[in-house]
């Protein structure tokens, strides 16, 4: 996982063994691959028990969207830190640990009581996954040969990207056939077996470095992304003009830019080299990326609720407007969002027809609101891209320079193919 490639050497087996043979390139990279599902399974697979959670354990909205969110926040605002630590550490032992604590957090989770050890556990997965996912991308580029790198990024990619659908899918299976907490059997399952293979499969290797971690750009970064996340999480709840938002935002913007002035300080001895976003090609093709996940992510939030809530398939919370003549308690605990409000309408007598109503109604008008949001950030979006997006400026390569044999008179040779005596024209 490493960004600066100046001040660090090449990276070698710890044990100083040669190249792994295509045997053990396959076992290595079956291990990251199923570390990666593992992970990314976690993430998406949550998803689909936002009714059930907010049920059983009598949560808000907001505290649903905690359970869910906080394993990513941690995940984003760690990845980049725990990811260097382990190139410097020795990627086998950090692999190793997060693998242990990724599959400890799930069995506590599936068995959490309530709703602060969930929150507790996901911060736990959070972290162990943010060792976990760059060490498996570092251990390809690190062991694979040049020729079959790109081969084995393409499967990382890959499966980064199906496994989240993949754990979705199978998520709502268990849940509509057995129970919700089943969620974590999976990952643990994947755990276990990636866990069994990286010690019988994965090398050891490591970066040296002539400089010390950067241990301000650290800090500051995970204060960023806490910061901007916080205020994306507390806003819609608190207001966007409350104090506890305001202050997040004002934190998180001056540690962003505060992280860019201290990298660019630090220059080859920096954590991230902030250097190469000056190029159009990688900096458009972050910010699409940014956009289409934090997109997609909003639908993925919405989407499970409004068919299990409102079109009676599942569900999660949304913040419901209620309406006169309903018993002030139901009507608090309606508030806390759809599922709450489903949960409580019986209370409600002659009402309940018209609380369920409402509650729909609110999610659907506060969804429709999203997406239009998401569909203006995705055309403008779609305006950068084609304004400033990468172009190709690839300069044509000519053909290369051959010296001229020389004739015993001294003079150069006549050309005899095309491309040939080059220097003599």
């Amino acid at each position: 996982m490493s960004t600066n490639q100046p001040p660090l050497e090449a990276a070698a087996p710890a044990g100083g063994g040669g190249t792994p043979d295509p045997r053990q390139l396959r076992a290595i990279l079956i291990t990251v691959s199923v570390a990666l599902m593992a992970v990314i399974a976690s993430v998406s697979g949550l998803n689909v028990a936002q009714t059930h959670m907010a049920v059983e354990f009598g949560a808000s909205q907001t505290t649903v969207l905690w359970i869910i969110n906080v394993h990513t926040l941690a995940l984003a605002a760690l990845l980049l830190p725990l990811g260097a630590l382990g190139d410097r550490l020795g990627r086998k032992p950090m692999l190793i640990t997060g693998l242990i604590v990724f599959g400890t957090a799930g069995v506590v989770a599936g068995l959490a009581p309530s709703a602060g050890v969930m929150i507790a556990t996901r911060v736990a997965a959070g972290i162990s996954a943010a060792m976990i996912m760059p060490i498996t991308l570092a251990v390809i580029t690190s062991t694979f040969p040049e020729e079959e790198r790109g081969k084995a990024i393409g499967v990382w990619t890959g499966v980064a990207g199906g496994g989240g659908i993949l754990g979705m899918f199978l998520s709502a299976l268990l849940v509509d056939v057995a129970d919700w907490r089943r969620l974590f059997v999976l990952p643990v399952v994947l755990v276990v077996i990636a866990l069994a293979m990286t010690l019988k499969s994965v090398p050891n290797s490591r970066e040296r470095s002539a400089h010390p971690f950067d241990a301000i750009g650290a800090l500051v970064s995970t204060i960023a992304v806490v910061g901007l996340v916080l205020v994306l999480q507390e806003g819609p709840e608190r207001g966007w003009t409350a104090l506890i938002t305001l202050i997040s935002l004002a934190v998180g913007v001056i540690a962003a830019i505060t992280f860019v002035a201290w990298e660019l300080h630090r220059r080859d001895a920096s954590l991230l080299d902030v250097r190469l976003f000056r190029e159009r090609g990688l900096a458009s093709g972050s910010i699409t990326l940014l956009v289409v996940f934090g997109v997609q992510t909003g639908i993925a939030v919405v989407l499970f609720p409004f068919f299990q809530a409102v079109l009676g398939w599942s569900g999660l919370l949304s913040t419901v407007a209620m309406l006169d003549g309903i018993p002030t308690g139901v009507a608090n605990t309606a508030r806390e969002g759809i599922a709450n409000a489903i949960e409580v309408a019986p209370q409600a007598g002659s009402h309940a027809q018209d609380l369920i109503h409402a509650a729909q109604q609110s999610f659907v008008d506060g969804w429709r609101q999203a997406m239009w949001i998401g569909a203006v950030v995705m055309a403008v979006l779609l305006v950068h891209v084609a304004l400033r997006g990468a172009k190709n400026t690839a300069p044509l390569q000519a053909a290369p320079l051959q010296a001229a044999p020389l004739q015993p008179d001294g003079e150069a040779a006549p050309e005899t193919e095309a491309g040939d005596n080059v220097a003599a024209r």
